[in-house]
């Protein structure tokens, strides 16, 4: 009904050009879809004679001789193409995670920057669709840095290692550590599109779960993570961990201050 009203107070030429801009982003993404289909059907077809194919050898033409053997050098490392033996699948849900990490770990500190003056300065709309977004974004990279995991054959994850906790081939306790965060995370997210269902005091009470869900993350990272021990990773995980420390302290800090400030300016009963 809310979405109803919204649509019948635009004045028809406001309509007419919100109705436009749908059909346009619907007719162009099927053109790109439908484009994007025939050439990879194309290069499956003949990889050598199709446009796919012609224009990647003239882009790797372009490319310096030095990167060139760069390149040949990591897809040697990662053992391209790809196959179940070959290290790739485990490089990419490591880069997988640590992107979601950095993403929730983006979505809580900008959580806990609405509350300040920084948030004031813009529009409404912005500020809690990117915090949105951020967790949306989050949400899918920790599902593509567990599924990726099902194509390595070294430690042959399953769906049942990687929806069930604590039953992976692979550090058990953190692996399944890291489920429970991703099921966390979905909750949160979803919660987004119930607010107005739930009420906005149960859905901040189940806000508060994102601290949870970042700290589990965080010891996800640092104990399952086959990079924590590197200089990089470390400065990486203190410099995020202490940051949303503080941020949470500076807060509650705040709001014990404006409480204070509220009980102040009411008046005296006698």
């Amino acid at each position: 009904m809310t979405a109803l009203s919204k649509f019948s107070n635009q004045t028809p030429g406001k309509l007419m050009q919100n109705v436009m801009f749908v059909a346009l982003g619907v007719i162009t993404g099927g053109i790109v879809g439908l484009g994007a289909l025939w050439l990879w059907l194309d290069f499956q077809a003949g990889p050598a004679q199709s446009y796919l194919g012609a224009v990647s050898a003239q882009l790797w033409q372009m490319v310096p001789a030095s990167w060139q053997l760069l390149a040949l050098d990591q897809a040697q490392l990662m053992g391209l193409p790809l196959t179940g033996e070959t290290p790739a699948y485990w490089y990419m849900a490591r880069i997988g995670g640590i992107i979601a990490y950095l993403l929730l770990w983006l979505s809580v500190v900008w959580g806990l920057l609405i509350s300040t003056k920084i948030s004031k300065t813009m529009a409404p709309q912005l500020v809690y669709g990117l915090h949105e977004f951020l967790a949306l974004l989050a949400l899918g990279f920790m599902g593509l840095h567990s599924l990726v995991l099902l194509g390595d054959s070294y430690f042959d994850f399953t769906i049942f290692n990687l929806a069930i906790p604590f039953t992976a081939p692979y550090e058990p306790l953190w692996t399944g550590i890291g489920t429970i965060t991703f099921y966390l995370s979905l909750v949160l997210t979803a919660s987004f599109y119930v607010r107005k269902q739930i009420g906005q005091k149960v859905w901040r009470i189940l806000h508060y779960l994102t601290f949870l869900a970042y700290a589990l993350a965080l010891g996800h990272a640092v104990m399952a993570g086959s990079d924590s021990d590197t200089s990089l990773m470390t400065f990486i995980y203190l410099l995020t961990g202490l940051s949303v420390l503080f941020l949470t302290y500076y807060r509650l800090f705040t709001l014990k201050l404006k409480s204070k400030r509220k009980e102040a300016s009411q008046p005296i009963r006698s």
